[in-house]
């Protein structure tokens, strides 16, 4: 081989060593940017948050993925919050598609209750604005619900509450700013009057002198029941009771025995649940909810479901069936 031809072929390999190494610098630098441009502004913070949240239901998702994504909101306890990726909102969605759909009416009326609860911790946290968010959602799912009156009737206590203290400290300061632009004159003091002796206090009120309204009220009371492990079917319902002006609580007619969970079952717990709950005119439960429980949410969901299937017959005032509010405690033993 001439030395003009070994020449040639060096160059040659050398030129296409060239060419190789400049493929790979333009494709790391179309790598390096690609990622550069999809990762911008976006931190681990956001990502973590929305791991944290769950996905968020796409636009125009069909009832199937609605409900699924439901379930998994209700599983993360989502219940409500946050706004747009929660259960009751997807479970609302698939009902403005299909208003008859029994699986969404079923699971927003099981969970209510417990969403209300979530409401209500929403309020005492001080979040007024995320608790109306939150109050209007449950007023989508039930808006008869008596427990949406007592919800926003807190909330509201709350916000006039925060109102006064905001006036004391205007109130305090007034009179200083008078007595600063003022020459305070010597002000005679008065003799100091003859010390008199207490007014007796006014004696309680018999409970003859009780209206209608506030006698029927007072015996809205609902004797406690016990759940045992083997729970008994039978009803034991009260004769109704009607004084002289046509007043009776409601009385129980058909009882539905609590299920003693499992898990307090294999662990020997007991305990007991307060169930606040209105009896409607004809008779039937509404707006079922925990007033208190020993211990909190073990026997809870149990008694709700209960609760909410029994059968009364309607309290009454004047003569005319009225809505009434119960307050009723189930004991669990083994």
């Amino acid at each position: 081989m001439s030395p003009a031809s070994s020449h040639h072929r060096h160059r040659g390999v050398v030129r296409h060593g060239l060419l190789i190494v400049i493929v790979l610098i333009v494709a790391a630098a179309a790598a390096i940017f690609w990622k550069l441009k999809y990762s911008a502004g976006t931190d681990e913070p956001a990502q973590d948050v929305v791991a944290a949240s769950g996905p968020i239901v796409r636009e125009g998702a069909g009832t199937d993925e609605l409900l699924q994504h439901a379930r998994q909101a209700l599983a993360a306890q989502r219940l409500l919050a946050p706004a747009g990726n929660n259960a009751f909102e997807s479970y609302l969605a698939v009902l403005k598609r299909e208003p008859g759909n029994r699986a969404a009416q079923d699971a927003l009326r099981e969970t209510f209750p417990f969403a209300a609860h979530a409401a209500e911790q929403t309020i005492d946290e001080g979040s007024d604005a995320e608790a109306q968010r939150q109050i209007e959602l449950l007023a989508r799912a039930d808006p008869q619900n008596y427990t949406l009156t007592l919800l926003q009737s807190k909330l509201q206590a709350r916000r006039d509450a925060i109102a006064q203290q905001a006036q004391q400290p205007a109130k305090r300061e007034a009179p200083a700013a008078v007595v600063a632009n003022h020459v305070v004159a010597p002000v005679p003091v008065p003799a100091a009057p003859a010390v008199q002796p207490a007014p007796t206090p006014p004696a309680p009120k018999p409970s003859t002198a009780l209206t209608p309204a506030e006698q029927a009220i007072a015996r809205l009371q609902v004797e406690s029941t016990t759940v045992e492990a083997a729970p008994r079917s039978t009803v034991r319902a009260r004769p109704v009771s009607t004084d002289a002006n046509g007043n009776a609580a409601p009385v129980l007619t058909k009882r539905v025995e609590p299920v003693y969970p499992a898990e307090a079952r294999r662990t020997r717990r007991q305990g007991w649940v307060d169930v606040v709950f209105t009896v409607q005119t004809d008779g039937s439960v509404t707006g079922a909810s925990v007033a208190d429980a020993d211990p909190r949410y073990v026997f809870d969901r149990a008694a709700l479901v209960a609760v909410s299937r029994w059968q009364f017959t309607p309290g009454a005032q004047d003569g005319k069936t009225v809505v009434s509010q119960v307050r009723q405690r189930i004991e669990f033993r083994l």
